[in-house]
């Protein structure tokens, strides 16, 4: 009878080294396409979420809030608060987007006041994104958006998205425009600082303290808003730049009227700016 020949050490050795390398190979590969899932959802829910503020201005819920004198003519939307809704401090981590309902007076336009711009219109209907409801102000329907997988929402240079867009229905003709601010207007600093003076204070610092808030939208900002065309770069802590050749651009071009103006641009196309 022979003698039975196991396997040697370096046998062993060698199916171990292979085996471990299959197990790399596979788990960076589920790794790498769970990355990427996530990187897609992050991006398709930016890019919907531009998108369904078009459509919200377009048809709005409600044409009043809490009075039938007042109508909500569009959205706020800033990029680079640094302080939260409950007037908070917000983390360097996070990257909230807040949204907030601009609302103004109903009513026909006055000849004199037909020849001027958008923002004039506006500020003659008192639009504001801060309005009183009964004796108390508050904020108009805010909202906050943070990026699904702690996406950062970046400009062409690299650096945080940070900049105010007004969306709102011309008061006259009924059309969609589109104005840039260009920093973030830190709407819940303001509004927190100065509410309680506003609602409990009387005399002189009451009429301060409630100018201030009710002055949000159109303090010395009204010849500073414009037209532009706009490119988010949408990245994610640990991009694999091996996955994707540059981070997703989503832009809203200049003058954008409806939500088919916010478009994703080709990763690998010509057009991308987010290199």
């Amino acid at each position: 009878m022979g003698k039975h020949k196991g396997f040697t050490f370096v046998e062993i050795s060698l199916f171990l080294v292979v085996t471990a390398l299959i197990f790399i190979g596979i788990a960076g590969g589920m790794q790498n396409t769970i990355f990427q899932q996530k990187y897609n959802d992050s991006v398709q829910n930016f890019l919907e979420f531009l998108r369904d503020i078009y459509s919200e201005v377009s048809n709005p819920q409600s044409t009043g809030y809490g009075n039938s004198d007042q109508a909500i003519y569009g959205k706020l939307v800033v990029f680079g608060e640094t302080t939260d809704l409950t007037g908070e401090k917000i983390d360097d981590d996070e990257h909230p987007v807040f949204v907030y309902d601009v609302v103004g007076k109903v009513g026909s336009i006055d000849e004199n006041t037909s020849d001027k711009d958008l923002i004039g219109l506006l500020k003659d209907l008192q639009a504001n994104v801060a309005v009183k409801k009964g004796e108390k102000f508050e904020l108009a329907s805010p909202e906050k958006y943070s990026p699904r997988w702690n996406a950062e929402i970046d400009d062409t240079g690299g650096d945080p998205f940070e900049k105010t867009i007004l969306v709102v229905r011309h008061p006259l003709s009924g059309t969609i425009n589109t104005l840039v601010y260009e920093s973030p207007i830190q709407v819940n600093d303001i509004f927190n600082k100065n509410k309680d003076a506003c609602n409990n204070s009387s005399g002189s610092e009451a009429i301060k303290a409630c100018s201030a808030v009710d002055e949000i939208l159109f303090d010395d900002k009204e010849n500073e808003f414009s037209p532009q065309e706009m490119d988010f770069c949408v990245n994610l802590d640990g991009l694999n730049k091996s996955l994707f050749s540059s981070p997703q651009d989503i832009r809203i071009t200049k003058n954008a009227r409806n939500a088919s103006s916010v478009l994703k641009i080709d990763m690998d196309g010509e057009e991308n700016r987010c290199k």
